[in-house]
């Protein structure tokens, strides 16, 4: 199985129907999508400066804001199963089946990273690419090559979060971050995984 975690950047383009639409082409293997929170995210950056809520709370609100980002692209997904946790994953992780993450705050919160900013959806997707023992593709609306190790160019310009940034050397996954609009590279990608 390969994680495949979408930015939240890529809300409102057709970069995320480009993805979905080369998953469901390369189906050499099991696909897990992860959404970032994206705008709904965003938004809930802004409204915690002026409501001055914790950042446990900020944090439950960006897992909803993942969710949501999911949902509102469920209409593309109908071949998709709707995973809710990693047990079910585990359960449907068969050769070929195409899965979306409903990511839930009681199991982000097990799942040993700080419950708040410094750890995002990069995080987030990391820790459930460990626990699923699966490569992880991070897809980013940045201009660059498929990137097979993630460089300290890359951690420097902020553009992972910092708890992944500070962390993934720690962890022995394979991990690819890629452009937006590098679709057409995943079975290239997926054989470097392999």
């Amino acid at each position: 199985m390969v994680v495949v975690k979408i930015g939240g950047s890529l809300q409102s383009t057709e970069y995320i129907k480009k993805w979905i639409d080369s998953i469901r082409i390369n189906r050499n293997t099991s696909f897990l999508i992860i959404f970032g929170g994206g705008k709904y995210a965003n938004k809930i950056r802004e409204e915690q400066k002026i409501k001055k809520y914790n950042d446990y709370e900020a944090h439950k609100l960006a897992i909803d804001a993942m969710r949501r980002l999911a949902f509102d692209n469920l209409k593309n997904l109908k071949d998709f199963d709707v995973i809710d946790s990693l047990e079910d994953i585990k359960k449907n992780n068969k050769k070929r089946k195409l899965m979306i993450w409903m990511p839930s705050v009681e199991e982000i919160n097990d799942f040993n990273i700080p419950l708040n900013w410094r750890a995002t959806s990069d995080s987030i997707a990391l820790s459930v690419s460990i626990r699923t023992n699966s490569p992880l593709l991070l897809i980013k609306s940045f201009g660059f090559s498929n990137i097979k190790y993630i460089t300290a160019f890359f951690l420097k310009k902020n553009i992972l979060d910092d708890y992944f940034s500070s962390n993934y050397l720690n962890n022995n996954q394979h991990i690819s971050l890629v452009s937006r609009d590098k679709h057409y590279m995943l079975r290239k990608i997926c054989k470097n995984f392999f």
